[in-house]
């Protein structure tokens, strides 16, 4: 197992994540490292793990749990409860990172024009508007939009198993 790769994939996330619990840069920094000697130290564990990134992010919110311990910050039920939240909060806003990484990887494999007219649209420009850019009619960009659709359709299904 490559832990620097793993490292690379994983460092942002995990450092996000304790910075939305600790609100702390300094802190979530702290933790992140101590996180990541954890992994090293552990990685014959990590090969034998299906799901390397949840068994990161448990590491991650038992040494944040530790360090409030160790420093004895009181921890309420109320931080319980807005650390629960958070983790949920965190997870669905992983989710919609890693489909919206997909979906960008999707749209770079289009073929010109659909890879343009693609991200056109969905940055609120009308057809109208992408057809001018292009010397086109409205039509055709909507046509080129439609069929970009399609196309990202596959390569989703095909590409990522969506």
């Amino acid at each position: 197992m490559d832990i620097e790769k793993i490292y690379r994939i994983y460092f942002e996330d995990v450092y996000r994540f304790l910075l939305s619990l600790s609100k702390n840069k300094d802190i979530a920094q702290d933790i992140t490292s101590e996180t990541f000697l954890k992994v090293i130290y552990n990685s014959k564990k990590i090969e034998n793990t299906t799901n390397i990134k949840a068994y990161i992010f448990t590491i991650a919110k038992n040494t944040y749990i530790n360090y409030y311990k160790k420093n004895k910050l009181m921890i309420t039920t109320d931080d319980i409860e807005k650390f629960d939240q958070g983790i949920d909060s965190f997870e669905e806003s992983l989710i919609e990172d890693d489909k919206l990484k997909i979906l960008r990887n999707a749209i770079d494999k289009l073929d010109e024009p659909y890879k343009s007219i693609t991200k056109l649209r969905l940055n609120d420009l009308s057809f109208k508007e992408i057809g001018k850019i292009y010397g086109k009619t409205s039509n055709w960009a909507c046509v080129c939009y439609y069929r970009a659709k399609e196309k990202l359709k596959d390569i989703l299904e095909n590409d990522y198993g969506l």
